[in-house]
């Protein structure tokens, strides 16, 4: 093996090394992995071993007294995560109440960072009594600057929270009156199909260039 294509492979392995650390996951399968609540809450967060989707998942208790509950993400979420520009934020949602849907509309999804605030809007609530998965697009469009009457946001802007993201919050509440938010199978994670092709392409090209090599 020639030096060159032992290079090359390093190389790749580093870059997949770099991507795979920016990964950040969770599913609440042995513990609520440092997520917290922020809002209208009647206690802390409660992990359930559980219920969730499958298994292990974190729920939010509403107060009842006025404001809106979110689901707060813990620090591995944060911090440079401009890797997974272009991707999706991908999580697991059950709303839990009695009686008749009474809705309201508030940001599903915030992030902070760069001394911006951006939020955004879903299509749909999550079920009453079961799971609704959503994948939130980690770009520019859709998202609103500090509430969704705002202005929309920029590329730049996005990027920029993106690339020092301070906070993350998933909403919990949906329904005015009694409610319980549920939440599992949290993701935010770098594109793998980039890292992919980045590998093939290096290995495409280190292993031309040991054949012409060999060839001469």
């Amino acid at each position: 093996m020639t030096h060159h294509f032992t290079r090359t492979l390093a190389i790749a392995g580093l870059l997949l090394a770099t991507s795979s650390s920016q990964a950040a996951i969770s599913t609440f399968d042995t513990g609520a992995e440092g997520w917290t609540a922020l809002g209208d809450v009647e206690g802390t967060l409660t992990w359930s071993a559980t219920g969730g989707n499958p298994d292990g998942h974190v729920l939010i208790d509403d107060l009842t007294t006025g404001g809106v509950t979110y689901f707060v993400a813990p620090a591995k979420f944060l911090g440079n995560q401009s890797a997974a520009l272009g991707t999706d934020l991908a999580f697991d949602l059950m709303q839990v109440y009695p009686g008749g849907a009474n809705q309201f509309d508030s940001p599903d999804v915030v992030l902070q960072g760069g001394g911006l605030t951006l939020a955004f809007d879903t299509a749909v609530n999550p079920a009453n009594g079961s799971w609704t998965h959503y994948a939130v697009p980690l770009s520019a469009p859709g998202w609103t600057v500090n509430s969704l009457s705002g202005a929309a946001a920029t590329p730049e802007q996005f990027s920029a929270v993106l690339s020092d993201l301070t906070a993350l919050r998933i909403r919990a509440e949906y329904q005015t009156g009694a409610d319980v938010g549920h939440l599992d199978n949290v993701a935010l994670v770098p594109e793998p199909a980039t890292t992919a092709m980045m590998l093939l392409g290096l290995g495409a090209l280190g292993l031309a260039t040991r054949r012409r090599r060999t060839a001469d």
